[in-house]
């Protein structure tokens, strides 16, 4: 536990940037077996930015994937993301993305306690030329803390890199990098809430630019 709370630590700690925001995110993440190892998936989000409220983000990816191995499963999907900034042009953005997600280690209970996430994405913007292809690498780390490990630790770093170059303004190499240290609590018996701090470094041309965020999630086993 005490080694979770260091890494916890050391993901959450970014350099201070020049360029700050504070920020809201929810989202309300379900899934449910369709038949055999299918399943289906349907995330929605809402984020509050430019000092939680100038501007707002709107997402809503569904999906479709099957297990492949006991500890591993392939997805794939589509996201519609609208974003709409305080200053600044309204965006439409269309996503196809593909991921594998498996356990890389578990308790000595058999619990979940390191998972890795490759998601690939198309990225195609309304009114723009050209596609993004972007590469996002997740890993997760959660440990029962409490309530017979129904409460866990909960710590996860990402990394989005761009694959190539775009008319509209993406640039080949790192995106940005997000750090989560929260908590999981269960709200029923298939339900649970993830509450907890994110921070958000986009990386860009001049400076970056470092986004503080309430960040609660939601979760639903059907």
């Amino acid at each position: 536990m005490r080694s979770l709370l260091l890494i916890a630590a050391a993901l959450a700690a970014t350099p201070a940037m020049a360029e700050d925001d504070v920020q809201g995110w929810g989202a309300f993440t379900a899934n449910g077996a369709v038949k055999g190892d299918l399943f289906v998936w349907a995330e929605g989000q809402v984020r509050l930015t430019d000092d939680f409220g100038g501007g707002v983000q709107t997402l809503i990816r569904p999906a479709i994937g099957a297990r492949v191995a006991r500890d591993a499963h392939a997805v794939i999907g589509y996201a519609f993301v609208r974003t709409d900034p305080e200053l600044g042009t309204a965006t439409t953005e269309h996503r196809v993305w593909q991921q594998v997600q498996f356990v890389g280690l578990r308790t000595g209970s058999g619990a979940p306690l390191v998972i890795s996430r490759t998601r690939l994405e198309q990225r195609m913007i309304e009114g723009r030329e050209d596609t993004g292809w972007r590469l996002r690498q997740f890993v997760r780390l959660q440990a029962p803390i409490a309530d017979e490990g129904r409460v866990q630790a909960v710590a996860y770093t990402e990394g989005f890199f761009n694959l190539n170059d775009t008319a509209w303004g993406s640039r080949s190499g790192v995106d940005q990098w997000r750090n989560f240290v929260g908590v999981g609590l269960p709200l029923a018996p298939k339900l649970r809430i993830e509450p907890g701090y994110l921070n958000q470094t986009v990386f860009r041309a001049g400076e970056n630019r470092s986004n503080h965020i309430a960040n609660v999630a939601v979760f639903l086993a059907l």
